[in-house]
């Protein structure tokens, strides 16, 4: 009998959904373009979160050269997240991923048509 309930027990363990941290960092925004919307999904994943804002509280525009707090919800062993950026003109671009485990802030920007992210 208790080695049942041990059992169940630890296939309980194993059916619990993993939870998400919240997370922040800084986004410099270096495009040359204004940004009207961010979202972030898991390196290769195409599952876009946007940028989470407090309820009630308006989304802000990410103005060139500016800085801004991107707020997400991370998984315990996801790391490497791609950055995508929709601009003022419409147009979106998906920045390579950046390691947000070792980066309070990120820079995109474009290196020529290039999309370009670092994280320090």
């Amino acid at each position: 009998m208790r080695y049942r309930f041990g059992v169940a027990v630890a296939m309980l363990g194993l059916a619990a959904p993993a939870y998400a941290d919240a997370w922040d960092f800084i986004l410099i925004n270096n495009s040359g373009k204004e940004i009207t919307l961010i979202e972030l999904s898991p390196a290769g994943a195409n599952q876009w979160q946007k940028n989470k804002v407090e309820e009630g509280e308006k989304p802000k525009n990410f103005k060139v050269g500016g800085r801004n707090t991107v707020h997400f919800d991370k998984a315990a062993s996801q790391c490497k997240w791609e950055i995508k950026a929709t601009f003022a003109d419409t147009t979106s671009t998906v920045f390579p991923a950046v390691n947000l485990c070792d980066a309070s802030f990120v820079t995109i920007r474009f290196n020529g048509t290039t999309p370009a992210a670092s994280g320090s």
